[in-house]
């Protein structure tokens, strides 16, 4: 049997069709489960390195007012938190001799800590 070119363009289009709508399990929407551990694998292969010279404090939140939730030894290291390598926008500090009000997320404790964007340098 022969098939015109219309009818062959027709049937691979219905063909497609139904293999987007059946299509592998996998290409199923991702989960909130399955987002947050996609962001756990990505905050372990980044490292906020405390650059400062001196012991570094993570803070509650983004700025000074926050409370201090743990430190970074000068030279230590923490995994990025959950906002990997993104910069927040908080209240403005004079660590590590600058004038900013850009902060990034640590995890510790095994929660989000915030740290003054200059004294750190981030890193896998």
């Amino acid at each position: 049997m022969r098939l015109s070119l219309k009818a062959t363009a027709v049937a691979v289009a219905a063909l497609g069709a139904m293999g987007a709508m059946i299509g592998p399990a996998d290409a199923a929407p991702a989960t909130q489960v399955e987002v947050a551990q996609k962001a756990s694998v990505t905050a372990v292969s980044c490292y906020a390195y405390n650059r400062s010279g001196t012991t570094l404090n993570v803070r509650g939140g983004a700025g000074t007012s926050y409370s201090v939730v743990g430190t970074i030894a000068a030279g230590g290291r923490l995994p990025c938190g959950s906002l990997g390598e993104a910069d927040v926008n908080g209240q403005t500090y004079t660590a590590c001799g600058g004038t900013s009000n850009d902060w990034k997320t640590v995890r510790i404790n095994g929660r989000d800590g915030w740290v003054a964007s200059e004294c750190v340098a981030l890193g896998a």
